[in-house]
């Protein structure tokens, strides 16, 4: 059965992922931190952006779309400006050199701006927001993904992308405060996930390819289109990021992109202690999730990341939970590629 839950430790989901990522041509190296990076975001509750977005890198590589073997270059760096050319290799390897650049500009300048161009999916933006934040920066990010899924307010046609933001603050000690939303309603890849997992759909997230609302998962890739959150706000914001992102990275907004894929990307970054201590944040913020925690009946108010933190260290302890429906679609990829997952069989 499709629905059928299997569950591995961290270690081994890096492990297998490393080996099929290495297969599709990545160096070790490449291999290594995308594989971190997925499994992270399995680890820490956003299945949709953990491993089982190998089924569409490997559709990316044979397609000629991502060059596994590419490396990431700063094109530029002019003050507080910088430029990261991800090559159209993994986009998390791009992503990651460019936050290492923005903390240090950022520390350097107390702001700074970086874009991505010729980048594929990043992955979880909230993943390098948290870097800022836990290097004492006020981090944000978004990026245009260049398919267009979703409709915008009003209408019915797939003309935006999921178009995801994050915006992060230094925490308060164990975990940073990261909010990292789709400006969908739901990301896409969360629609893809329920529906290799067999799962019914929540009313209200999806339109068919006639328009009408629609429960079934396969829709979305029949050419149906998800709606954005928060009627016209957050149609607005996704509006806003197909722009900016998709100017500033040359990706173009997703109805205009002539390539159908790939994630324009903008990182910005505040050094705080320009206007006060990292230690405020600290104080200003535990005192702060009191009052937060207090606003509601035990567990039902969380700071924005605490949901992840506390999945993280669940997930660390307990494993992380795979559908046989996704155990199938990766067992596919990797019977291509040649490579052997006993673990999976």
């Amino acid at each position: 059965m499709s629905n059928e839950i299997n569950t591995f430790s961290a270690q081994t989901l890096t492990e297998i992922t490393a080996r099929v990522i290495g297969a599709m041509g990545a160096p070790t190296k490449s291999a290594n931190t995308v594989a971190k990076s997925l499994v992270l975001s399995n680890l820490v509750g956003h299945d949709s952006h953990g491993i089982i977005r190998l089924v569409e890198y490997s559709g990316w590589v044979e397609q000629g779309k991502l060059i596994p073997a590419a490396h990431p270059q700063i094109a530029f760096s002019k003050e507080t400006t910088a430029e990261i050319d991800g090559a159209w290799g993994w986009g998390q390897t791009a992503s990651f050199l460019a936050t290492e650049k923005l903390i240090e500009l950022t520390k350097q300048y107390g702001t700074a701006t970086i874009v991505l161009k010729q980048t594929n999916h990043v992955g979880r933006l909230g993943e390098y927001a948290d870097l800022m934040a836990s290097a004492g920066l006020m981090g944000i990010a978004f990026c245009n993904t260049g398919g267009a899924v979703v409709a915008p307010f009003g209408g019915f046609r797939r003309v935006l992308g999921t178009n995801p933001f994050a915006w992060s603050l230094p925490g308060s000690g164990a975990f940073n405060y990261v909010l990292d939303f789709s400006t969908a309603i739901v990301a896409a890849g969360k629609i893809i996930l329920a529906g290799m997992s067999g799962e019914v759909l929540e009313p209200g997230l999806l339109l068919d390819k006639d328009g009408q609302p629609t429960t079934n998962a396969d829709d979305l890739t029949n050419g149906g289109a998800l709606l954005t959150f928060g009627g016209h706000k957050g149609s607005g914001v996704s509006v806003l990021i197909d722009l900016a992102a998709g100017i500033l990275s040359g990706n173009m907004p997703a109805a205009i992109s002539q390539s159908g894929f790939g994630n324009g990307t903008v990182l910005i970054g505040v050094d705080v202690s320009r206007f006060a201590s990292v230690e405020a944040f600290k104080s200003v913020g535990k005192e702060f999730e009191l009052i937060m925690h207090n606003a509601g009946e035990p567990n039902s108010v969380l700071m924005p990341g605490e949901f992840e933190y506390q999945t993280q260290m669940s997930r660390s302890k307990n494993g992380v939970a795979i559908s046989s429906g996704v155990i199938k679609n990766i067992l596919e990829v990797a019977d291509r590629y040649k490579v052997e997952i006993p673990e999976f069989r």
